[in-house]
């Protein structure tokens, strides 16, 4: 009966936080952008564990997200967060295109964890899954956990599509196989736009960027234009 009630009350967080029906309001995705500019300053701003600045200057693009997680042998992750495109030539970035993620892991695991990622896209290849509906993000040779040092010259794997950092708030204890996904946030999107619009599209706006997103292009391209 105790396992029963524990699957049910962590499949509704599920389908709480990962739901593309979710209500939505303009003041809350601006508060979803404020938030992940904060972050990323405050990842960014102790030199020994930042994000290292050869890193920030020559990805394509980043993901900036908070994710809930919760569970006891089955757990489940859900979050929600924007993406951005970096254009490498002209070095400008692009508005922002509002996505969740969701995943599911069975394994020993035990209490809930509240945490704040970055995902650096560091090729072409991972801008394009970005612009598909939804795509898996796991454990292989196109995912890494990402150096740290303002100042460390990192290499990367040639075939290396995401970069990933987390700061971590709440207790997690557990040691699981995870596989997951990111979605594009249509809903968000539209909300936030006044009108159905695409990733693509999106990603292509590298010029008339909304008011208020600008203090998290700021912040982006202080990192990454030094």
């Amino acid at each position: 009966m105790k396992i029963k009630l524990i699957l049910s009350v962590v499949c509704c967080f599920f389908l709480v936080v990962t739901s593309s029906t979710y209500a939505v309001s303009k003041d809350k995705l601006n508060n979803r952008i404020d938030r992940s500019n904060y972050f990323l300053e405050k990842i960014m701003e102790i030199p020994e564990t930042s994000v290292p600045l050869t890193l920030m200057k020559s990805c394509h693009g980043i993901i900036i997200m908070r994710q809930y997680k919760a569970g006891f042998i089955f757990g489940v992750k859900g979050g929600m967060g924007v993406a951005l495109k970096r254009d490498v030539e002209t070095r400008k970035w692009s508005a922002p295109s509002f996505v969740t993620s969701g995943e599911a892991s069975f394994g020993f695991q035990a209490g809930g964890q509240l945490t704040d990622t970055i995902i650096l896209i560091m090729n072409k290849s991972g801008i394009e899954s970005l612009l598909l509906t939804k795509f898996k993000l796991g454990v292989g040779a196109a995912l890494a956990v990402g150096p740290v040092g303002r100042d460390t010259e990192a290499k990367i794997g040639q075939n290396t599509a995401y970069l990933v950092y987390s700061m971590a708030q709440g207790l997690y204890g557990g040691l699981v196989f995870e596989g997951g996904f990111i979605s594009q946030d249509d809903n968000a999107n539209r909300e936030f736009y006044g009108r159905k619009i695409s990733v693509k599209e999106i990603f292509q706006n590298t010029d008339d960027i909304p008011d208020e997103v600008k203090a998290l292009i700021r912040t982006l391209e202080k990192y990454s234009n030094f």
